[in-house]
């Protein structure tokens, strides 16, 4: 099968040589991971490192408790991102999920999230796709962490309009009510969300909201990549 479909690295798309394990060297030189200046409450980068909370998080309260990122969203991670969600390119989530899961470990001792939620996908959207990319982050991220992965707890409710365009409120009222937890659920005291990309933090709001209603105490969450933050120094050069 490697001689037919030979692995490509994931942020390059070029065939890698049996030497590499996952990502080719040049590629993963130039990375670009959130690291140590990141907020305290949606995790992405602040450009101060004494800086505690991004701009967004020192004017808005949320839902959740906490969350990381392993990268920015910007540069070929960002063209990446859409291949693996667009173009089918499934063979992607392993890296990816190893790439959050690194991240993720120094969390996990004081976070101890019984169970892994991935954000859910309406499904007929999800049957078009044919995957939804964030279950399959979660299950690579249970299998190397050895949390157990609740794949039908949450659902979509309904569809919504894209939410590229819209604004963090038009977000926030687009996405009202559009998650549900199924009925005879035992709630979880603490629970790790996970998804792809973090940009306003609507989705990781809504989830919140509806989590805690039902019980749940803590709720935390890890994604592939966050927005870069209005004061991080972040460009196309660092990818």
């Amino acid at each position: 099968m490697n001689l037919l479909y030979p692995p490509r690295c994931p942020i390059c798309d070029e065939v890698l040589d049996i030497r590499w394990k996952r990502c080719c060297p040049s590629c993963a030189k130039a990375l670009p991971w959130v690291g140590e200046n990141a907020c305290m409450k949606c995790g992405k980068p602040v450009g101060d490192e004494g800086q505690e909370y991004c701009e967004d998080c020192q004017k808005q309260a949320h839902y959740y408790d906490r969350g990381v990122a392993a990268f920015t969203y910007t540069g070929a991670l960002r063209h990446s991102v859409y291949r693996m969600k667009s173009s089918n390119r499934r063979e992607y989530v392993p890296f990816f999920a190893e790439s959050m899961s690194r991240v993720l470990v120094q969390y996990l001792p004081r976070w101890r999230p019984e169970a892994i939620l991935p954000v859910p996908m309406y499904p007929r959207k999800r049957r078009s796709r044919g995957y939804n990319q964030s279950e399959l982050l979660a299950e690579e991220i249970g299998r190397l962490t050895g949390i157990p992965v609740e794949n039908a707890l949450l659902y979509c409710t309904r569809m919504v309009r894209p939410q590229k365009t819209l604004s963090r409120q038009e977000r926030m009222k687009n996405l009202r009510g559009c998650f549900a937890v199924r009925g005879g659920f035992a709630p979880f005291r603490c629970v790790l969300l996970v998804d792809d990309v973090y940009t306003t933090g609507s989705t990781m709001d809504e989830l919140g909201r509806v989590l805690r209603k039902s019980g749940v105490q803590f709720i935390f969450f890890v994604v592939l990549c966050t927005g870069k933050g209005k004061k991080a120094v972040c460009t196309a050069k660092k990818v």
